[in-house]
């Protein structure tokens, strides 16, 4: 994916990864685990967070798991919807991301390789 880079001068990464995981349960507990340990494997200093929430009381369109954390290097999101045993985690970064890092820590939280991931590039 690729956008007109409106602002070349502040540096900024998006990744999006998406999959499927085997857990026995994703959970609130699981999920600010995650996104805790996701921060300090990434290097990333918490503002606020992890807001963990859950559509499942006010939706029949949504039932799973979801949490965000802000960091001073901006934020990451993840939702999951547990009928598919499926999950989306959103990244935004002003300083560089080791994908590789990245993803080696999903998969092993997941437990699954059944993963795809995309980077999100500015076009000059």
């Amino acid at each position: 994916m690729k956008l007109k880079n409106l602002k070349p001068e502040i540096y900024r990464e998006r990744v999006i990864v998406e999959g499927f995981y085997n857990l026995s349960s994703l959970d609130e507990e699981w999920v600010d685990h995650f996104l805790r340990g996701l921060s300090k494997a990434m290097g990333m200093k918490i503002i606020t967070g992890p807001l963990i929430f859950s559509p499942d009381k006010f939706s029949d369109l949504h039932h799973g798991v979801g949490g965000f954390v802000a960091w001073v290097a901006s934020g990451v999101s993840f939702y999951s919807w547990h009928a598919h045993r499926f999950f989306t985690l959103d990244i935004y970064s002003c300083k560089p991301l080791d994908v590789e890092h990245l993803l080696s820590y999903v998969m092993g939280m997941v437990l699954s390789d059944n993963i795809v991931w995309c980077r999100v590039e500015y076009a000059t």
